[in-house]
């Protein structure tokens, strides 16, 4: 099946929506409660420890470079994990890595339930480092699924190909003189639900 131009819903749509809703109240619930720092966002997370360390703060530095780490550690595990589990089907795979991330980030929210709030010292990098790390699995999870454009952690692509789909349609629309809606394909509506989910994950948080 061509999961990306089906015209219905399909387990690998449901997939990633369940994987884009965790991915933006992780970055939420993470930034509120671990001091500024994003646990998949790693563009915002680089950002930010960009302006740490051009600041001299130190104590917020460490804790984006702990995001870092954890998200890298994270990803290259996955990327293991998959790999030694390829004589498997799939879907197999995607349960393995999928369960995974859901270990770890019941850590975060064990060790979160039990820590005294705010939390400060090894606690909070223990945080954030098990949240991240849970992210950098998910992150190889959707590549596994790989449809185009979609990564439940980078939205940024992902808001640039929707963007250039809504750029076509209008320039098509303007020359022939009437709505052309033809680059709006199956995979862009996939695409903007994908964004709509993240953002539904983060504000839900």
């Amino acid at each position: 099946m061509d999961h990306a131009n089906a015209t219905f819903l399909t387990a690998a749509d449901l997939t990633l929506a369940a994987l884009a809703f965790a991915s933006g109240s992780a970055d939420i619930f993470a930034f509120l409660k671990f001091h500024d720092v994003f646990t998949s966002a790693m563009t915002g997370n680089t950002a930010l420890l960009g302006l740490a360390l051009g600041q001299g703060h130190v104590l917020a530095a460490q804790r984006s470079l702990a995001a870092l780490l954890g998200y890298c550690s994270g990803s290259v595990a996955g990327t293991i994990l998959n790999d030694a589990a390829a004589r498997f089907r799939r879907a197999l795979r995607l349960r393995l890595l999928i369960g995974a991330e859901a270990a770890f980030l019941a850590v975060v929210l064990v060790l979160w339930a039990v820590a005294r709030h705010p939390v400060f010292g090894p606690h909070l990098y223990v945080l954030i480092v098990a949240g991240a790390f849970a992210m950098g699995m998910q992150s190889i999870a959707a590549k596994e699924i790989n449809l185009p454009g979609i990564n439940t952690v980078v939205v940024t692509n992902t808001l640039t190909l929707v963007m250039s789909a809504v750029g076509a349609a209008l320039r098509r629309s303007l020359r022939h003189r009437r709505p052309d809606l033809s680059p709006f394909t199956p995979i862009t509506l996939r695409q903007s639900g994908m964004l709509g989910v993240y953002l539904a994950g983060a504000a839900l948080s």
